[in-house]
């Protein structure tokens, strides 16, 4: 059997690439069970809490409500865990089942419209600043002729 060994650029590589999933996903930093409102307060790496009614989870809906203050989250904070039961459950993959739910669509679609707008690559930053130079982004010309 052969060994692959990583070299130090790849390992740099995957560290660089956690990070930035990181960053770019919601984690969770803290997990709890509110009994009195049968929900799961997630608090997220960006201080953001949410209170998701259990009725919301599928995967907790078999659960005796005593077995729900074991909930953990995953040193990464990208899962919730309930080891006894075997549940695993993505934070990012909840709050994007969720988020809907409790805000209008038109809210969600800006949202997620607006990170969109936000991506970069180095392609797009170089022709922005070359079109600041040359005093902004050509306006459309419109001609009736060709209408």
């Amino acid at each position: 059997m052969s060994q692959n060994r990583i070299s130090n650029r790849d390992h740099a590589a995957a560290l660089a690439a956690g990070e930035a999933e990181a960053a770019a996903e919601v984690r969770a930093q803290a997990v709890r069970y509110v009994p009195d409102r049968d929900a799961v307060e997630i608090v997220t790496t960006r201080n953001a809490g949410f209170l998701i009614p259990r009725s919301w989870i599928a995967a907790l809906q078999g659960v005796p409500a005593a077995e729900l203050n074991k909930l953990t989250i995953w040193p990464d904070g990208s899962a919730i865990e309930l080891e006894d039961h075997d549940i695993q459950i993505g934070v990012h993959g909840l709050m994007a089942a969720v988020l809907p739910v409790m805000l209008p669509a038109r809210a969600v679609a800006t949202i997620f419209a607006s990170r969109g707008g936000k991506a970069t690559s180095d392609a797009k930053q170089r022709s922005a600043r070359a079109n600041g130079r040359k005093g902004g982004r050509p306006r459309k010309t419109t001609n009736p002729e060709a209408a």
